[in-house]
């Protein structure tokens, strides 16, 4: 085992602990499940080419948020993030967001899923960073999604509810094709997410 698998093994057994710990939350169980049927310790590991993006430079501040909530999850995103293939959705740029410094400030990276460090049977799992004081759009996906903040606070609305501030360490569900939009403020979010299936179409901006 490289020290890669070691540490994505770390990763999946601190995700799950927590995921297990709030199965009760909406979607929680139905992600828990699916993280468990990756096998992640018995596929082979894919090798992406590591990227880092603008956004990237928010997540030293990020880390350091998250230890309060679980000192060995930050440890292991510390070791591992300038491992992964940061991205962006390919179709959001700052006109979209109707904000010119946007796309410097949003990121995310799968852990497991066809761009990621393990290879996922239709499931992602990865991180997303915002910098502070962005809109993410309303927008909606097929898959099911399931968000937990890893820090906090924010601004979260789903569907034609309004914006209520979301705390460090709360689990968020998305069903399918359900409108949701994310406002950060002072502080960067970073946050895991899970897709449960249907997860070749990407988000889109709903209009």
């Amino acid at each position: 085992m490289t020290a890669i698998d070691a540490l994505g093994a770390r990763l999946i057994t601190i995700v799950a602990r927590h995921l297990a710990a709030r199965r009760a939350v909406d979607g929680v169980g139905l992600a828990l499940q699916r993280l468990e049927q990756q096998n992640i310790a018995t596929v082979r590991r894919l090798i992406p080419p590591a990227r880092r993006l603008a956004a990237c430079r928010h997540l030293p501040e990020s880390i350091a948020a998250v230890l309060p909530l679980d000192s060995s999850l930050a440890a292991v995103i510390a070791e591992i993030e300038d491992e992964l293939a940061w991205q962006q959705n390919p179709n959001y740029s700052d006109a979209a967001m109707s904000c010119p410094n946007y796309m410097d400030n949003y990121a995310y990276a799968e852990l497991v899923g066809p761009t990621g460090l393990w290879p996922g049977d239709d499931f992602r799992m990865g991180l997303l960073v915002l910098g502070p004081h962005l809109h993410y759009l309303d927008h909606s996906h097929a898959a099911p999604e399931l968000y937990w903040l890893l820090t906090g606070p924010s601004e979260w609305r789903a569907a034609s509810t309004d914006f209520a501030i979301r705390e460090q360490g709360e689990m968020i569900w998305h069903p399918p094709h359900m409108v949701h939009a994310t406002r950060t403020g002072t502080v960067p979010l970073l946050a895991l997410y899970i897709w449960t299936s249907d997860v070749e179409q990407p988000a889109r901006l709903v209009t």
